[in-house]
């Protein structure tokens, strides 16, 4: 009996915490954070490490995602990371798809190339843009690199529609706030128009991406700090979709008010482990500050830190809604978010069942 892959399961990895932006709603534009007081780039003898332990578990997720709070294409390695990956999703089964987020400041010919592939295994590129305009693009990305982005991107639609590379699958994301909602129009057409000429199929999406191979103009809420700000920003969200005649899905539909306190069993302790550019493990990408390490890939292979006693611990109480031990999840409110895996309590019961007998094979 081998590790579960639950649905909608994705490994998050960091491949640095430096980034060419300071966006607004990023922690790398926090003065003083904790997560960027040191910075680096992770060692690829602990990828290879992660990727060769998932493969002898027979061990999966449905997404491997090479980003987390910095900018996965500075990474010198990053084209070795990425195509080893791909391999194992290939050759193992290890994942079912690769996901690379990046803000394509640094989507260079050479990077361009690298990526275009025409691979059995599914292949995403999330864009993140945020703005249509130099200004507001400098107000939510901190810095001005909105013409090299857009120049970037053209490159990258040239080579794609020349080639015929089915991969990767492009996702033109939009995080919608109060900062940049007027530029949703504008920022769809040109997108749209761009596509179009180049004779790319593509679609607009609000809320999730659905499934496919076509280009996505992906429209996304914002995830807040607070719940009031997190109320007041899921409306900016829903008019500004209103307005463009999409759709969302129903927790986003509802408008329902968002509450501050956490009594739902959240998805992450089973789902979505993330691993730090100095191969620290936790289990949510809003664990900037590592609160719920499980301990370190340096130390113990990554099987036996995710299927071991302490996550299995955690899952136990968490699973009752008891965050008592975890002080970060107690006033979190994701868990109800249109931006969170959702959870069943088959998916618990399966894990809990395997997970009895864990130790034996881990």
């Amino acid at each position: 009996m081998t590790p579960l892959r639950h649905p909608g399961s994705y490994l998050v990895v960091e491949l640095t915490n430096r980034c060419s932006l300071a966006c607004v709603h990023c922690a790398v534009s926090e003065e003083g954070h904790g997560h960027h007081q040191r910075t680096g780039y992770l060692d690829p003898a602990l990828f290879s490490a992660l990727v060769a332990d998932l493969v002898r578990v027979k061990g999966g997720f449905d997404t491997l995602i090479l980003f987390w709070l910095g900018e996965p294409l500075l990474h010198p390695h990053f084209t070795a990371i990425y195509r080893e990956g791909l391999r194992a999703a290939a050759r193992h089964g290890t994942f079912g798809k690769v996901e690379v987020h990046t803000n394509a400041t640094h989507l260079t010919e050479k990077r361009v190339a690298a990526l275009l592939n025409a691979a059995a295994v599914p292949q995403v590129l999330h864009l993140s843009l945020d703005a249509d305009s130099v200004a507001t693009y400098k107000a939510v990305k901190g810095m001005d690199r909105f013409d090299r982005v857009v120049a970037n991107i053209n490159g990258l639609l040239d080579a794609k529609a020349k080639t015929g590379a089915p991969h990767p699958r492009v996702v033109f994301q939009y995080i919608v706030g109060s900062n940049n909602v007027a530029e949703v129009g504008p920022f769809r057409a040109r997108w749209e128009a761009a596509l179009r000429s180049r004779g790319l199929p593509f679609r607009a999406a609000a809320g999730h991406v659905p499934p496919g191979a076509d280009t996505i103009l992906f429209f996304r809420q914002l995830d807040c700090p607070t719940a009031a700000e997190q109320e007041a920003q899921n409306a900016v969200f829903r008019r500004a979709m209103a307005d463009q005649g999409l759709g969302l899905p129903p927790a986003a539909a509802k408008g329902e008010a968002v509450k501050a306190r956490n009594l739902t069993p959240c998805s992450g302790f089973w789902k979505s482990p993330v691993l730090s550019w100095q191969g620290e493990l936790t289990s949510c990408t809003r664990d900037n500050l590592l609160h719920n390490k499980l301990g370190s890939l340096r130390d113990a292979p990554f099987s036996a830190l995710w299927w071991g006693a302490q996550q299995r611990a955690h899952r136990a109480a968490v699973a009752g809604g008891d965050y008592g031990g975890l002080p970060l999840c107690q006033t979190c409110f994701i868990p109800r978010s249109l931006n969170h895996t959702e959870l069943s309590p088959g998916e618990i019961e399966a894990e809990r069942a395997w997970g009895a007998t864990a130790p034996a094979r881990i």
